[in-house]
């Protein structure tokens, strides 16, 4: 929590030093770098649930490296794809130039590295090795962000801190996670097989709900003028603190319930105790952006920002129905029940469809397209919590395969 409270203080400080609509540039930036990480997120889901259930340090290791070397493959290809769209993406979403999404590529491909060694140390429980990183990428982001943009570096300065960032982190994470595992005396092949089918859903999912918190802004970026565009990435930006403060809650309590489930002890408390936690905290912020939204707006992004007051609890309830989907989703992956992932896949198309065709002329209506979408999407996982089936994924045999 205290790193996404860096992360969120990063983006108060960059808004005010840049102003709405250089803003709305870098947060327009961000959203295409969550949507172009969605397959790492995703593999993260997977790396997670097949090292924490994992019998022994050799296999903690085979599937490490076997994983390994399938993201460093991918790192590649994603990396020479952002080269390649970042000028027609640019003119799409107004961008002067296409320096900034240029300078994804090298961020894309060390941050894809990183997750990899992140994940490991989640599902070794040793959330250290997830802490450590994160922490070290947003600090170097803050400080040396804040520094080129006084330098009058504007947004490639940003960029310019966030690379630098990247190889940074990259390098520290490896070091975490090599103290953790062991080289085999002769390379095994991991069978991919049943990663991949297990991905697969966990891909969907993580495809889905980047994509809602994504593309509305980049719709924005698109429809609306520079200036009210900016004002939603504010917008945006204020209901992440929902999403920052719920997800640390979500990222510990998947192993757990991963390893319980194998194990075959019980896990229902997990989910109770860290359910009333996640509501707890997104009723609470909710309640502040209800009652004081002046307030709120004035002191995270300045009085530049107040046209955007209006509208803070509509983004306020969006990100808490978004975040709390997120939890539930998460934890139905988490014992193989993958077919839920068909919901929030489902919204996601509808909010492309329904803000890009028809709902986005002013940012009210964005966000209560938005809104909607989550509701309806949290009634489905309700009802699946309470009355759904427990059917289960099987993956031991892909990782007993490789053993063999």
């Amino acid at each position: 929590m205290v790193i996404n409270v860096i992360s969120y203080v990063y983006h108060l400080i960059v808004g005010r030093l840049l102003g709405p609509v250089e803003y709305g540039i870098l947060a327009s930036v961000f959203s295409v770098f969550y949507i172009v990480s969605v397959v790492p997120l995703s593999s993260s889901i997977a790396i997670v649930k097949f090292i924490s259930s994992a019998k022994n340090l050799k296999e903690v290791t085979q599937i490490y490296e076997g994983i390994n070397s399938f993201v460093l493959k991918l790192a590649i290809v994603l990396t020479v794809v952002m080269l390649l769209v970042s000028a027609p993406l640019s003119k799409f979403l107004n961008i002067p130039s296409s320096l900034p999404l240029m300078m994804l590529a090298p961020v894309i491909f060390f941050s894809l590295l990183t997750l990899v060694n992140q994940s490991t140390a989640q599902g070794l429980f040793k959330f250290m090795g997830v802490v450590g990183p994160s922490f070290a990428s947003n600090f170097i982001k803050l400080v040396l962000g804040v520094v080129f943009i006084m330098l009058g570096l504007a947004v490639p300065g940003a960029m310019l801190a966030i690379v630098i960032g990247a190889i940074l982190t990259y390098i520290y994470s490896l070091v975490i996670v090599k103290k953790e595992i062991t080289t085999l005396p002769k390379r095994t092949k991991f069978d991919l097989g049943p990663f991949l089918k297990y991905a697969l859903p966990a891909l969907m999912q993580a495809l889905a709900f980047t994509s809602l918190f994504t593309v509305d802004v980049i719709l924005v970026k698109h429809f609306l003028p520079d200036f009210e565009a900016g004002l939603y990435a504010s917008l945006s930006t204020s209901g992440k603190i929902i999403y920052f403060a719920v997800t640390p809650i979500a990222g510990v309590m998947f192993p757990i319930v991963a390893k319980r489930h194998v194990s075959g002890e019980s896990y229902k408390k997990i989910l109770l105790i860290s359910l009333v936690a996640v509501i707890g905290l997104a009723v609470g912020i909710d309640a502040i952006y209800y009652f004081f939204p002046k307030i709120a707006i004035s002191i995270l992004f300045g009085t530049k920002y107040l046209g955007a007051s209006g509208e803070l609890i509509l983004m306020g309830l969006f990100m808490t129905f978004y975040s709390i989907n997120y939890f539930l989703v998460n934890y139905f992956l988490a014992f193989g029940k993958v077919k839920v992932v068909a919901l929030p896949i489902t919204a996601a198309i509808l909010q492309i469809i329904l803000i890009f065709f028809f709902w986005h002329s002013n940012i009210a209506q964005v966000l209560t397209v938005c809104i909607s979408l989550m509701v309806l999407v949290f009634i489905g996982l309700s009802a699946i919590l309470a009355y759904g089936k427990k059917t289960t994924f099987s993956y031991s045999a892909g990782i007993q395969r490789a053993n063999d």
